[in-house]
Formats: C-alpha cells, structure tokens, sequence
C-alpha cells in the first residue's frame, strides 16, 4: 500500500504523537485540510445499519448523502478495530490466524489491486470480517474527476463480487483516507456513502488517535502502544492498522489479551455502530 498523505490539522498532531512515542521521522508533507461544510461528518447508527442492509441487494438508499463515521456507538464499551489491505501480503496470513483464535471480528478496507494479488486471503477475510472499500489502485482521489472516483470504486466492486461474492456498499475509506466534500459526495452518489475514518482526539498524555501508526517507521512497541493508548478515546474509538504491517503481526495478540483484560470488546465498525 502506498504511503499515506496526511491533511494539515493531522499532520501537526501526527508529528507531536512521533516525539511522544519517541520516533523522530518528520511527519508527510501536510495537504489541505478537509473542509466539512458540505457533507455530515457525524454518521447515526440508524443511518449505517439502514445503509449496509440496503447494500445486500444495491446502493445504499438516499444516495448522495455521505456521512464521515469517526466513532461508533459511545454508549458502548467496544472498540472498531479497522485493518487497510494494500501492498504486500507477508503478514496477513498471520494477522487473520490471530483475530481467529482471539474470536475477534474487524473490518477491513480492501484494494482492489490486492484482492487480485490475494485472492484466497480476500476470501479468507470475506468469510469471516466486514468487508469494505479502498479503492480499486490507491490513487489520490482529491486528483481525480467525479467520474473518475466513480470509475476506480465501481472496478474496485466488480473485483470484490467476483472474488468475495460480497458487496463492499456502503463503507468505504479513501485511499490514504485523502477526501473532500466532493470526493465524498461523489462516492455517496455511487453508494458510497459511509466514509470511515479513525477516532482523534486526546487524554492525559496529549494528542492520540486510533491509528496505529504502523505505516510510519515506528518500531513495534511503538506501534504496541499507541494501540494500547487508543481506548482512552473512550467509548466506540476506531482504530486503524495495516495487512502489511510486521510491527502489527507482532504485537497484535499482546494488544488483544491487553484489550479484553481491561474488559473491552474488540468487533467490526457496523456492530461497533448498532444502536441499544
């Protein structure tokens, strides 16, 4: 998977979480933040589940409308545990093996590139996890016409039902989750219109986020805690790791047993959503 690009507001964050976790990489060049007037940034659990049964036979119902989930249900103690599949597949084998025998259920935001790679491994997960959107090639969908972004998540579609038999409607992360209101509203126009980002925010520390940071050149335990921080989000935090990631191979049963001992739940971003 290629590397992320970041917007301005987290990239700053992102460079004060690398010295706090003792990594002195500088951050990716900041790209322009996204701006949230157009579109509801706030997804109801009501609304996703509406969506994702309507994806069961088409696009999702009121197309156009894109909603940006940052956390799910807060009245639930649970995390949203997201994986993005790109790149290689060293790790991923080893990754699922893991979620298996720990019964845990997450949700992961497939390339269509890498689903072609990885055929078996995308069944494997298919069969077992929530199943979204990442693109068909990982282009920057900021660059791209409406058409454009249309196109590649339609492509992307064909490949996941022909390989899956599952549809990806209506969740889905931008590649690099690099989005504007149009480009968000433009996936919404095609069925896309759950936008899945990660949680952000702080505790006693300082700044946190549910990214993993797996991407960056953090060391495992790096990687181990900003993942071992993360629920102090609180209630619903997403978090977001990567297939690719040797660090989250190693760490991951650690971060699970740590998880559960603390009493939190571990499940998909569309249960993590559901209303009660």
């Amino acid at each position: 998977m290629g590397r992320r690009r970041v917007t301005g507001a987290l990239a700053a964050m992102l460079a004060l979480i690398a010295v706090a976790s003792g990594c002195t990489t500088p951050p990716p060049p900041a790209t322009p933040a996204v701006a949230t007037s157009a579109v509801t940034l706030a997804a109801t659990s009501s609304a996703t589940a509406t969506a994702r049964a309507a994806a069961t036979s088409g696009p999702a119902a009121n197309p156009g409308v894109a909603n940006e989930i940052e956390r799910a249900n807060p009245s639930r103690h649970e995390i949203a545990m997201t994986f993005d599949c790109g790149g290689h597949a060293g790790p991923t084998a080893e990754i699922l093996r893991v979620l298996r025998e720990a019964n845990v259920s997450a949700t992961f935001f497939m390339i269509g590139d890498w689903v072609r790679a990885y055929p078996d491994l995308a069944r494997e997960i298919a069969a077992r996890h929530e199943f979204a959107s990442h693109s068909d090639t990982h282009p920057d969908y900021r660059d791209l016409t409406d058409a454009q972004i249309v196109a590649d998540l339609e492509a992307a579609e064909r490949t996941f039902v022909a390989i899956t038999g599952k549809t990806t409607r209506p969740l889905w992360r931008a590649p690099s989750a690099a989005r504007d209101n149009r480009v968000l509203a433009a996936a919404a126009s095609a069925g896309w219109t759950q936008h899945a980002f990660w949680t952000i925010g702080s505790d006693e520390q300082g700044p946190l986020t549910g990214d993993s940071g797996d991407w960056r050149p953090f060391t495992a335990a790096q990687v181990e805690q900003n993942l071992l921080r993360a629920p102090n989000l609180g209630n619903g935090v997403i978090t977001v790791s990567h297939c690719d990631s040797e660090q989250t191979r190693e760490v991951l049963p650690r971060v699970l047993r740590a998880w559960a001992a603390a009493g939190w739940r571990v499940t998909t971003l569309s249960d993590a959503m559901r209303g009660g």
